[in-house]
């Protein structure tokens, strides 16, 4: 096995070579892979909200107003769905036989943006959480996350705009600097998406508190 290619594989996003004709058989192995550990944290943090669902009550109560409830939620569950996202990658890691020392800025790079998509992820299930959507939620976002990528195969130069590749280190300038998309520019979207889904909770909070 090649160094890192478990790493590459599972976390560093589908590769498209489109100069001889797309092999959809790769493409959605590929996304398979790509979706692989992202499925995992989803079910991971809705495992873990629903056992908290029982103390939510007292919690509330606790913090003492609806936001302060709020904001410690979200980032708790942002951060525990960040932690099963690190070990899924630790342990790939470690299927490749390597070690912390031996890595690469290349590995850097795909932790960075693979990171930085799950936070966005992991926001918007957190929302969708407070809405009353836990269920349908992981489904929702895997959904959203495979047809948005699929969708940026056919659409050309608005393929810069298409969620499901701004994770992907293949999908990147980094990778690619005439097609792939602009890693600052992903970086900042999604944090801006993370900080719009907690904003938008402190919002429903309040007009739910008005009613």
């Amino acid at each position: 096995m090649k160094t890192w290619e478990t790493v590459l594989r599972y976390f560093g996003g589908v590769q498209v070579n489109m100069d001889f004709g797309i092999d959809y058989d790769k493409l959605f192995l590929g996304l398979i892979r790509w979706l692989l550990p992202l499925t995992v944290c989803l079910l991971a943090e809705g495992i873990w909200l629903e056992k908290r669902s029982r103390m939510e009550l007292l919690a509330r109560f606790r913090y003492g107003t609806e936001k302060r409830w709020w904001t410690a939620k979200f980032f708790r569950g942002v951060r525990f769905g960040m932690t099963a996202g690190a070990i899924l990658f630790c342990v790939a890691a470690a299927a490749d036989g390597v070690s912390p020392g031996g890595v690469s800025p290349e590995i850097w790079k795909i932790l960075l943006l693979w990171c930085g998509h799950l936070i966005s992820i992991l926001s918007l299930f957190m929302l969708l959480e407070l809405m009353g959507l836990k269920g349908p939620a992981p489904g929702v976002l895997l959904l959203l996350e495979g047809l948005s990528f699929l969708g940026s195969i056919l659409l050309g130069r608005l393929a810069i705009w298409m969620y499901g590749r701004w994770g992907m280190y293949f999908q990147s300038a980094w990778y690619d600097r005439e097609t792939g998309v602009p890693v600052l520019g992903v970086l900042a979207a999604e944090g801006l998406l993370a900080a719009g889904s907690y904003g938008a909770g402190r919002i429903l909070l309040k007009r739910c508190g008005e009613r």
